[in-house]
Parts: C-alpha cells; sequence; structure tokens
C-alpha cells in the first residue's frame, strides 16, 4: 500500500476513534459537557467534525509550508508547532489529572489526550522529513578541495 494512503488512512482512524471517545464521557462528564456549552464534541457527528477539521487544518498548514516555504524556515515552524501540541499535551494531562476531570469517565479522558498525540505526531512527521531532505539534500554534501 502507498505510504501516503497508508498514513492518511491511520489519520481518519485515530480522527474517527478520538470523536468517539470525546462523545462518549460518562454521566457527570455529560453534565459537564452540556453544563459549560461544549457544542463541539456534544455528540459522535459535531465531535468527528471538530476533530477532522483540527487535523485537517493541520495537514494543510504542513503541507502549504512544506511547499513553499525554505528548509531552516519548515524545520523553525515545525519544531514550534511540535513543542505548542506538546505543551497543550501536557496543559491537557494535568487538567486531567484534577479530581473533577478525573471523574468525566476513562474514554473521554483518553479522547482529550489524543488530539494533541495526533498533532504531535503529524507535525514530528513533517518535522523528521524537512530535516532528513535537509540533510539528503546534494547540494549540502558537496565537498570542495579548500582546506
Amino acid at each position: 500500500m502507498n505510504k501516503k494512503l497508508s498514513s492518511i488512512l491511520l489519520l481518519v482512524l485515530l480522527s474517527i476513534t478520538d470523536a468517539y471517545l470525546l462523545a462518549h464521557p460518562n454521566l457527570i462528564g455529560r453534565l459537564g459537557v452540556l453544563l459549560y456549552k461544549h457544542t463541539y464534541i456534544k455528540d459522535f457527528g459535531s465531535a468527528l467534525i471538530t476533530v477532522s477539521s483540527s487535523v485537517a487544518i493541520s495537514l494543510i498548514i504542513c503541507e502549504v509550508l512544506r511547499v513553499f516555504t525554505a528548509k531552516k524556515t519548515q524545520i523553525i515552524c515545525f519544531s514550534i508547532f511540535l513543542i505548542v501540541s506538546m505543551a497543550w499535551l501536557a496543559y491537557v494531562y494535568n487538567t486531567f489529572s484534577s479530581f473533577t476531570f478525573r471523574i468525566t469517565g476513562k474514554a473521554f479522558i483518553y479522547g482529550a489526550h489524543l488530539l494533541p498525540v495526533i498533532l504531535g505526531g503529524i507535525y514530528g512527521r513533517y518535522l523528521v522529513k524537512a530535516v532528513m531532505t535537509n540533510f539528503n539534500n546534494p547540494i549540502n554534501n558537496i565537498q570542495t578541495d579548500e582546506y
């Protein structure tokens, strides 16, 4: 199977899984979703739209950066995006470690953790590709006779 097709299938599967987990909190989690008016994860359809649009926008941003910017700019931008997604993951971990959010159900908690992990994986993959193409560039590998 094509690498790009398998990567897209993996992202689709992870997005569906994340939307399912976010849309199925326990009773206390459902009350929290209603109380705080989180309509973007109220049911499976809206959660799927939210998660898939986040993943799609991230992929579009990464592809635009990959095509239209220089390698150093790509490395800097993908590094910043990766740091932001890992900081978001740390924030989600810290938030859902408190008692109030711990009682919302394991599925909901895992779903909240999964979106920053997906985005971090996307940004990390593009960062590795940018670094590897920078090292594999034949212009960088030219040896000069100056000693």
